[in-house]
C-alpha cells in the first residue's frame, strides 16, 4: 500500500503493545493500541482499521472470539487480522483459522518477520476491498440491467396493446364522423334522432373508459409502496384489456375475495405480472369459440395465490421445460420478445414469491403465483 494504513494493535502487556509500536513505526502506518478486545470492538464504531493485530490470550474476550466478531461485521470482511499468540499447538492455530485470522505470529516477535507480514497483508487487504468493490458495482449493474430489462419487457408487452387500442379508436372515430354526417342532414331546429343520440353517448363513454383504463395501467412510473392491492390491480388490468379490444371474444371470469388482497409487492411489477400472464394467454386462445379465461385471487392464510387459467391447447412437455429460459418463445417472429416470463421470474423471486406454471396439451393452461400477504393494513 502507498498511502499510510491504519493498524489496531490489541494486547493486555503494556510492554508487548509498546513492541509492536516500535517495530511497526519504520512502516509509516497509523498505529492505535488497545488493552483489550473490548475497547477495541467499541472503537470501530467510529473507524475501522486496515489491519488488526491481536494478542490470542487476554482476559475478558480472547483473540479467537474478537476474530470472529470482526468476521461477523460485514464492513470488515476485507480486513486481515494476524492472531499473536505463545501458543504452539495446531489445536490453537486451527481454532484460530476458523475464526476467521488470515495468520499467526509467534511470541517474542521478530521485528523483519512482522514488517514483511504485515506489509504482505496490508497489499492482501487492499485488493479484498478493490475486489468487494469490483463485486458491489458489477451488482448495481446488474440491478441497472434487470430494471431496463424490465422496463423493455413492459414497453413490448403494452405494445402488444397498441394495434387493439388503435382499431378501438378507429371505430370510435368512425362513429362520430357517420353521426356528424347524419347531423348535417338534419333540417335546423331538429334535435338528434335517438339512435344517433345513444350512438355518440356510448362512443363518448367506450373513448373515456379506453383513456382511463390506459392510463391507469401504462404509466412509465408508479407508487412506490411494498403492497399493492391485487383485487384492484386484476380488475384494472382486465379492464384494459377488455377495451383494448384485446379479450373481445374471450369470456374473462373473475374470482376475487371480497375485501382487498394486500400483497407484499409493487403496483406496477404486479400489473407487468399480470400483463404478461393474460396476454399469453390470450395469444394461446386465438379466436376459439368457447375461448375462456378465469383470474383467481385466493387467501391462502400467509400467503396470497393468484392464478390466471385458460381453457387452451396447453403445452407438450419439452416446451414448459424451457418456459423461464430468455429469449425462449412459441410466438412467430416479431410477436414476442421471449423475455415475458423471465421477466416475471426475476419479479416474483425479488418479491419472495413462488410460480408454478400446470398445463396439459388439449386442457388449457394455468399459471399460479404466490406471494407473501401484508399482514398490516397500509396508513
Amino acid at each position: 500500500m502507498s498511502a499510510p494504513a491504519h493498524i489496531a494493535v490489541i494486547d493486555d502487556d503494556p510492554g508487548s503493545r509498546k513492541t509492536a509500536v516500535d517495530l511497526l513505526a519504520p512502516l509509516g502506518h497509523h498505529v492505535r493500541t488497545f488493552s483489550n478486545g473490548a475497547a477495541f470492538l467499541e472503537s470501530l464504531e467510529t473507524a475501522a482499521p486496515d489491519l488488526v493485530l491481536s494478542d490470542v490470550m487476554m482476559p475478558g474476550l480472547d483473540g479467537f472470539e474478537v476474530t470472529r466478531r470482526v468476521r461477523s461485521r460485514k464492513e470488515l470482511t476485507a480486513v486481515p487480522v494476524v492472531l499473536v499468540t505463545a501458543l504452539d499447538g495446531s489445536a490453537d492455530r486451527v481454532a484460530g483459522l476458523e475464526a476467521g485470522a488470515d495468520d499467526f505470529l509467534t511470541k517474542p516477535v521478530h521485528g523483519p518477520e512482522l514488517r514483511a507480514r504485515v506489509s504482505n497483508l496490508l497489499q492482501v487487504g487492499a485488493y479484498r476491498k478493490w475486489l468487494e468493490a469490483e463485486r458491489e458495482a458489477a451488482r448495481r449493474q446488474v440491478g441497472e440491467v434487470q430494471q431496463q430489462l424490465f422496463h423493455a419487457e413492459r414497453l413490448a408487452t403494452l405494445g402488444t396493446f397498441a394495434a387493439g387500442i388503435s382499431h378501438e379508436l378507429k371505430n370510435i372515430v368512425s362513429v362520430f364522423s357517420s353521426m356528424l354526417g347524419t347531423l348535417e342532414k338534419v333540417p335546423g331546429g331538429y334535435l338528434v334522432d335517438d339512435e344517433a343520440h345513444l350512438a355518440l353517448t356510448q362512443s363518448t363513454q367506450h373513448a373515456a373508459e379506453l383513456a382511463q383504463s390506459v392510463l391507469k395501467v401504462s404509466r412509465a412510473s408508479g407508487p412506490s409502496e411494498d403492497w399493492v392491492d391485487l383485487s384492484s390491480v386484476v380488475r384494472d388490468v382486465v379492464s384494459m384489456l377488455r377495451v383494448a379490444g384485446r379479450t373481445r371474444h374471450i369470456d374473462v371470469r373473475l374470482v376475487l375475495p371480497p375485501g382487498a388482497a394486500l400483497a407484499n409487492a409493487t403496483p406496477l411489477e404486479a400489473q407487468q405480472v399480470l400483463l404478461n400472464l393474460l396476454g399469453n394467454a390470450c395469444d394461446a386462445l386465438g379466436h376459439a369459440r368457447t375461448a375462456r379465461i378465469e383470474v383467481q385471487v385466493v387467501d391462502e392464510g400467509e400467503r396470497l395465490r393468484m392464478t390466471v387459467a385458460d381453457n387452451g391447447p396447453g403445452m407438450p412437455a419439452h416446451v414448459k421445460e424451457r418456459l423461464f429460459t430468455p429469449f425462449f418463445t412459441t410466438k412467430p417472429p416479431g410477436q414476442g420478445t421471449g423475455l415475458g416470463l423471465t421477466v416475471l421470474k426475476q419479479i416474483i423471486n425479488r418479491w419472495r414469491g413462488e410460480v408454478r406454471i400446470d398445463s396439459t396439451e388439449g386442457q388449457g393452461t394455468a399459471v399460479h403465483v404466490w406471494l407473501h400477504k401484508q399482514l398490516a393494513s397500509p396508513a
